[in-house]
């Protein structure tokens, strides 16, 4: 299972080209960590709708960088997204997006961390919560 030093934090261009290489990097941890395939699927579309959702709500002239970074732990996986540059992640923006994330993720939490906007997500493993 997974450690709390195995923090993973990819820095990517904000460009939507590279929100595969973050969907594939969630899914090869949410393996690792045990997840079945659903649970895989749910954390792998959250993120992609999340890395969406943040790139088209960046400012081009100032954002040209996004993390993602995922935090493994023995029951669940914690994934935040966030600019390299503060972006305010409304709640009346992208609200679609918002609502598919929270179907998929067991907690998802819009917040200010250091200083940048930050989308938090946190999945649990069904089999230990039922």
């Amino acid at each position: 299972m997974g450690d709390k030093n195995e923090v993973i934090e990819l820095s990517l261009p904000a460009n939507a080209a590279y929100v595969s290489a973050a969907r594939l990097t969630a899914s090869s941890i949410a393996n690792r960590l045990g997840f079945d395939i659903d649970e895989t699927e749910d954390v792998k579309a959250a993120v992609s709708e999340a890395c969406t959702l943040l790139i088209k709500l960046s400012p081009t002239d100032t954002v040209k960088y996004f993390k993602v970074i995922f935090d493994p732990g023995v029951e669940s996986l914690t994934v935040r997204i966030r600019a390299d540059h503060g972006i305010e992640l409304a709640p009346d923006e992208g609200e679609m997006s918002l609502m598919m994330i929270r179907a998929l993720m067991d907690a998802v939490e819009i917040g200010n961390a250091d200083g940048c906007e930050e989308l938090r997500m946190v999945k649990r493993h069904q089999g230990l919560f039922l």
